[in-house]
């Protein structure tokens, strides 16, 4: 009923208030599965269901819907609900009252309201939240580092946003984080980050190619010859902390600080504020000052950059010292291939890496690694070493054979080779004497295991043929009595080793060297093998049978001689009977 004045009467209002409050009592507010609030990345989808704490049962909701920007769409069905160009909206499932979202866009960043009735008409609500990320998608990104650093940060794109990164190198070393501090060491290097935004299945890969800008690192390296002296000088594109210059024929250092002056050599013209370092040479030169020179700036422990000299025997004019030197090159390294040993446990899982360096007096164009089955290994910090004249490279589970660094520069002369026989033992040790062959009754017998790198034993052990364990020590002292005592330059010293004082019988057969290093045990197989004849046998059987022999030499000579002086005598007597005889008619 109205009144007459067209406002509504005091009863009318009444049943209104109780009809609204009926209806909010009537729908009421539950828990949202996952949260009341989601961020997702735009072009991702969601789930979201009314979350009622019980198991879903069939029939549970007899009605579902959605309320979006003020739009109603109902879930009573399997009806795919399209929203705009690319987002669609569907029931989460027949049970559940819930959507599943595909393609979200940015425009419907808003609440979402669920609506939900029971079997037992009973209405529920609850209200979602969903915050739209944009995230810029790139293929591919540059990054530029200036030429003077030491090292630069790469970042994946929108890392700020993501809820996961991780960066992957060349070497397929993964990185979990959305940003990395690297080394520049190379002109160029390649990094591939990985990311997962909100709302993402599938990760998103981003290309990050760094470039370094080489103009900005440019070292330039002189030689000035007088009569006097000989000047070498490093000039950098900026300023330096400190230079020290490096005789390779002696190994001596000089460091060159602004007017430094130590007898025959000086600082010169150093200035390192404006990136000048120079070596001054007072003629004549000594043998020391002949060969390669090297000057340098240390950048960090384990990188430094600067300029190579090579000086030769004989000077004849300014500036024949460098081009004397590169035409005569060749003729100057020859190298014999280096050893290397290099120890990687099967049963571990750790990566080793090895670093492999080759050298030239002049600078280097290019430089290259090549293994036992080839390979492609990008030389680390070449930028800031090729003036040095040195290369180096990082090789992650090198493998045994022999591998071979190149390196050439600008005149395009034959490639220098610098050779590397390397050797990958499963163990830190191997046997040095693997097999003793003695005889019983030979004193002083050794059996040596020896570990590699000259790693340091924890403890020495040997296992016997009856299988008994003989602790060993250099710390040791055993008593005179003792059948073994411990052989060997010590446990520090990498040596593990045993002696028998005297061989028996039992001594002979299979035995085990174990030994303990970096919290490891290890063993290798020994053999203590019997001689079929001892030398003391052999040497009395020499001696019998010559003494046989001269006893039947002896005998066939007694005979032989009473065969023919036999005869003989008794025709002299019948002559001289004869004689006898006619003189006697």
């Amino acid at each position: 009923m109205k009144q007459r004045n067209g406002t509504a009467s005091p009863t009318t209002m009444f049943v209104g208030a109780l009809l609204v409050a009926f209806v909010i009592a009537a729908a009421d507010s539950i828990a949202i599965f996952p949260s009341d609030k989601l961020s997702i990345a735009e072009g991702a989808g969601f789930l979201a269901f009314l979350d009622t704490g019980t198991a879903p049962r069939a029939g549970q909701w007899i009605h579902c819907s959605v309320k979006i920007d003020n739009n109603q769409y109902s879930l009573d069905s399997d009806q795919v609900h399209r929203i705009g160009e690319k987002t669609t909206v569907e029931r989460y499932d027949p049970v559940r009252c819930g959507v599943r979202v595909k393609n979200l866009q940015k425009a419907l960043e808003s609440k979402w309201t669920l609506y939900g009735t029971d079997a037992a008409a009973e209405a529920s609500t609850a209200t979602l939240e969903v915050t739209v990320l944009s995230p810029k998608f790139i293929d591919q990104l540059n990054v530029t580092v200036s030429g003077s650093s030491t090292m630069a940060t790469i970042n994946c794109p929108d890392k700020d946003s993501a809820r996961y990164c991780r960066i992957v190198d060349a070497q397929a070393n993964v990185y979990e984080s959305c940003t990395k501090s690297i080394d520049v060491t190379q002109p160029y290097s390649h990094f591939w980050c990985h990311a997962l935004f909100w709302g993402d299945m599938a990760e998103r890969v981003t290309k990050i190619n760094v470039i370094v800008q080489e103009n900005d690192r440019d070292i330039t390296a002189t030689v000035e010859e007088t009569g006097d002296h000989i000047v070498l000088t490093c000039q950098y594109r900026q300023s330096v902390s400190l230079c020290r210059a490096l005789s390779e024929s002696d190994n001596r250092q000089l460091m060159l600080l602004d007017g430094h002056l130590s007898g025959r050599y000086s600082a010169y013209d150093t200035k390192i504020s404006k990136g000048t370092c120079s070596l001054e040479i007072k003629k004549p030169l000594i043998a020391g000052d002949i060969g390669v020179w090297r000057i340098y700036q240390q950048l960090n422990p384990t990188d430094f950059t600067g300029c190579v000299f090579d000086l030769m025997p004989v000077v004849a004019k300014a500036g024949h010292i460098r081009a004397k030197a590169l035409a005569n090159r060749n003729d100057r390294l020859k190298l014999e291939a280096q050893t290397i040993e290099i120890f990687h446990d099967p049963r571990t899982a750790v990566t080793t890496k090895t670093e492999l360096s080759c050298s030239v007096p002049y600078a280097l164009q290019y430089c290259y690694l090549s293994g036992p089955t080839g390979g492609d290994f990008a030389p680390q910090r070449f930028d800031r070493l090729k003036s040095l004249g040195v290369c180096q490279f990082e090789v992650t589970n090198i493998t045994t054979g022999m591998w071979a660094c190149g390196i050439n520069d600008l005149n395009g002369a034959e490639d220098h080779l610098t050779y590397y026989n390397v050797s990958v033992y499963q163990q830190p040790g191997r046997a040095v004497i693997g097999q003793l062959t003695a005889s019983a009754g030979d004193r002083e017998q050794r059996l040596l295991c020896k570990t590699i790198l000259e790693l340091p034993i924890d403890i020495c052990r040997f296992v016997d043929p009856s299988g008994e364990v003989h602790g060993l020590s250099d710390m040791m002292k055993p008593s005179a009595e003792a059948h073994y005592r411990y052989h060997g330059a010590g446990l520090r010293e990498g040596e593990c080793g045993l002696e028998i004082v005297e061989l028996e019988e039992r001594d002979f057969g299979r035995w085990k060297c174990l030994f303990k290093v970096q919290n490891r045990e290890y063993e290798i197989p020994l053999d203590v093998v019997e001689e079929a004849m001892s030398v003391g046998v052999i040497i009395a059987i020499s001696i019998s049978a010559t003494i046989v022999l001269a006893i039947v030499g002896f005998i066939a000579y007694r005979k032989l001689n009473r065969r023919y002086s036999g005869p003989s005598y008794t025709v002299s007597s019948s002559m001289s009977n004869m004689s006898n005889g006619s003189h006697q008619s």
